[in-house]
């Protein structure tokens, strides 16, 4: 059976030396049938100078900075491959990922996608970090107590009888389902770890250009359309850093504000899914706005959390929070954001002088 092409789109911005460990992790892959796609979103620093070295190894594309989920569907366009691998810039792959997904997707030919479990390290290799995460997904689920699973079935992975593969261990499992449902209380996948059937995507479909949850949006739809499988192995090292391109620097009141468009977009506009699972998005995306409130109000902008306390007041009118209530009392008093903010402050300078003494 002939190896199909797999094609790993990398988007990137002001990360040269990283991406160049990117890409290193993609050329050790066990498996050889791939294309490296990277696309560079208007980088400043010496990226381009950085990706000749590597010459007709990789494929770089320049172009105007608009955001990683824009360069992931320039990447998407040019692919040519028969699978899609996604590679963040500061992530790096374990030798066996591709060649371990290839056989998932070969084997479970009804599901669009797989993905898996990843390391979180910090510094500049998993090798050397004292304190490495090896169940990185179970960290984005540790607040999220609503959480549903998704999968619908679960099998071990020797149970395949699959052909010989260099693995850390084979004692992990494999499941199955889609994650649309689970997706409205937390994202799954991190775009590092997928493995996408190409075809398997709508035509309609790509990733909405929206940073901080496009890819959480886009890999719900997908499932809703495919399915996938889940590998709890980790194929991937995720880089836990800070640098000036990182999401988490996004304004907090964007992030949520983001969430709850999209909670908008995707599940409240399902008309079918939202008639059966009201009572859950109702309550998700009320959370959400009281938050949007609360932000807005410390930055005192009362116009912006009034406005997010009556669509809370919509989704829920009976029998308002403690907290709802109180929300409501202070932006009705003007400067109150700005009290409430100082009194944060205060609270955490005691808090800090008190864990010297």
């Amino acid at each position: 059976m002939s190896a199909p092409l797999v094609s790993v789109i990398i988007p990137t911005y002001n990360r040269a030396v990283l991406l160049s460990e990117a890409v290193n992790s993609v050329l050790l892959q066990t498996y050889q049938n791939i294309e490296i796609i990277v696309i560079d979103d208007g980088s400043t620093d010496n990226t381009t100078e950085v990706m000749a070295t590597f010459g007709d190894r990789v494929r770089y594309t320049r172009r105007p900075n608009a955001g990683v989920n824009a360069a992931r569907n320039l990447g998407l366009k040019q692919a040519r491959g028969e699978f899609v691998a996604l590679l963040d810039s500061d992530d790096l792959w374990a030798p066996f990922k591709i060649e371990l997904q290839v056989r998932l997707l070969r084997t479970f030919t009804d599901v669009g996608f797989t993905f898996s479990n990843f390391q979180i390290f910090h510094g500049r290799s998993p090798d050397t970090d004292l304190y490495l995460v090896n169940d990185g997904l179970a960290s984005w689920f540790e607040s999220v107590p609503k959480r549903v699973d998704p999968y619908t079935w679960h099998k071990p992975y020797e149970s395949l009888k699959a052909p010989t593969l260099e693995l850390p261990r084979s004692d992990f499992t494999i499941s199955g389902g889609d994650i649309y449902r689970s997706s409205l209380f937390c994202p799954y996948v991190l775009p590092s770890t997928a493995l996408i059937r190409k075809a398997a995507i709508p035509a309609r479909l790509r990733f909405p250009e929206i940073d901080s949850v496009g890819d959480w949006e886009f890999f719900a739809r997908l499932s809703k359309e495919t399915g996938c499988t889940y590998i709890d192995l980790p194929t991937t090292h995720n880089r836990s850093h800070e640098d000036a391109v990182r999401l988490t620097r996004v304004d907090p009141k964007l992030r949520v504000g983001r969430r709850i468009a999209m909670i908008d977009r995707v599940w409240r506009a399902d008309k079918p899914f939202y008639a059966k699972h009201r009572e859950e998005i109702d309550e998700v995306q009320h959370a959400l706005l009281l938050k949007a409130a609360k932000l807005h109000l410390l930055a005192a902008r009362r116009a912006e959390a009034r406005a997010h306390l009556k669509r809370a007041s919509a989704i829920a009118a009976d029998d308002p929070s403690l907290r709802e209530r109180a929300l409501r009392a202070a932006v009705a008093i003007p400067g109150s954001g700005i009290m409430l903010f100082a009194a944060r402050v205060a609270l955490h300078r005691a808090r800090l002088l008190m864990d010297r003494q």
